[in-house]
């Protein structure tokens, strides 16, 4: 395990790990931990896809069925967690995001890149969370109204890495990614 002695390198060290989630299908950080606040306020959590991350704009993107709980969470309170364990370099991520919700004809570019056999998560009917009878007693079609893009504006990226030392720096974009360390 590598040893920071600097915060800059720690940062590059994590968003490179960011980064691999959207490059490596195999990778943990493609498929990192989702949480809203529900509305009698307990945390809602839910792993979702990341389709692609931007350090230079420190955002991260997800796309969803506009129907689903998240939305309806995301409406009340646009702020979000998100959470990464990587085990392999033992290194957990925690952001906290603001979350811009696009629909409508905006996404149709994006959609169009979405491959036809994932589609049908965009468009479950009933919507998704809905009472059924059965296990299979829904039905998907794919319908490009209730796609969304969940563009998360990244505020904060807290790194602890753990290993014969535990390391832990907290960055936040109001002080520039300047960071700091944290006893961990």
């Amino acid at each position: 395990m590598k040893v920071f002695q600097k915060l800059d390198e720690f940062l590059d060290f994590g968003w490179a790990q960011i980064s691999r989630g959207k490059a490596d299908k195999k990778s943990p950080a493609r498929y990192p931990t989702f949480v809203t606040s529900s509305g009698d306020g307990f945390p809602n959590a839910r792993t979702l896809v990341m389709r692609s991350s931007d350090r230079k704009n420190n955002q991260i993107e997800f796309h969803t069925d506009a129907a689903s709980s998240k939305m309806f969470a995301l409406k009340e309170n646009p702020r979000a967690g998100i959470h990464i364990w990587l085990p392999k370099v033992q290194l957990q991520i925690q952001m906290d995001v603001v979350v811009e919700v696009k629909v409508g004809d905006i996404t149709i570019p994006t959609w169009r890149n979405v491959p036809t056999n994932s589609r049908v998560a965009y468009g479950t009917t009933p919507s998704p969370g809905n009472v059924i009878e059965t296990p299979l007693a829904y039905d998907h079609a794919p319908d490009q109204k209730r796609f969304a893009v969940l563009v998360c504006d990244i505020q904060s990226i807290q790194l602890l890495l753990l290993g014969a030392n535990h390391i832990r720096a907290y960055y936040k974009k109001k002080n520039n990614w300047q960071g700091e360390w944290l006893s961990p």
